[in-house]
């Protein structure tokens, strides 16, 4: 397996009782926290205890769904996966405003689609329709604007939509991949709305560089 591109960075962070009145990971000294057996999310929950000088007492659950009820059954404190697992999970619970997420993220997992490897061009392809997405963004062109770029003068928006560059060649697609990529899907930022946002996940460090982020794209040349 081959990940072609980076589209979304996360990392372990933890679901705790609201009746607790937790504010900070640091706040949990001597909990019982659920965690998945032989995950990242397990290192990392012990990693961040050592490091800060705190103790807990791991509940360790196999699979995702029972570690969710027994966490919801008040087996545990807390809970630790991924922050937009958790974000999932408290989505779910019979009284969401019950369940607070954490706001540290205690570790970093960079996340993108995954190809087989041995097929170069479709790896590539994938790599820059995510990078589209995003420059597009950046470029401020949305589903609702992209027709408007097809007679724009500005020479990164003709290569955009594939009137100049021939980039789309190089790739083996139509002129007009990117065009019609954010024309059907929108750019990163539409999708993140669409598909993130409504879980309660604040984009972060997800944002662009220009905006305080580190979505960091080349330019379509």
């Amino acid at each position: 397996m081959e990940f072609p591109a980076v589209n979304w960075y996360d990392g372990t962070s933890l679901i705790v009782h609201k009746a607790l009145n937790i504010k900070s990971a640091k706040d949990l000294n001597g909990a019982t926290i659920c965690v998945s057996p032989g995950t990242t999310n397990e290192v990392d929950v012990a990693d961040y205890f050592r490091k800060n000088n705190l103790t807990f007492t791991p509940v360790v659950i196999e699979r995702m769904e029972d570690g969710t009820n027994a966490y919801f059954a008040g087996r545990c404190d807390a809970f630790a996966q991924d922050q937009s697992n958790l974000a999932a999970v408290r989505a779910r619970a019979p009284i969401p405003s019950d369940h607070v997420v954490l706001p540290e993220v205690i570790s970093k997992a960079p996340y993108g689609p995954g190809v087989m490897p041995n097929d170069l061009r479709w790896m590539e392809i994938v790599r820059w329709s995510v990078y589209a997405m995003i420059d597009a963004e950046e470029l401020g062109l949305s589903s609702k604007t992209i027709d408007q770029a097809l007679t724009s003068d500005d020479p990164n928006l003709q290569r955009f939509v594939g009137k100049s560059g021939g980039f789309g060649a190089m790739l083996g697609v139509p002129p007009d991949w990117a065009f019609q990529i954010v024309k059907q899907v929108g750019n990163y930022g539409e999708s993140y709305d669409r598909n993130i946002k409504p879980l309660g996940i604040e984009r972060g460090i997800n944002r662009l560089w220009k905006d305080g982020g580190i979505l960091y794209v080349p330019d379509l040349r």
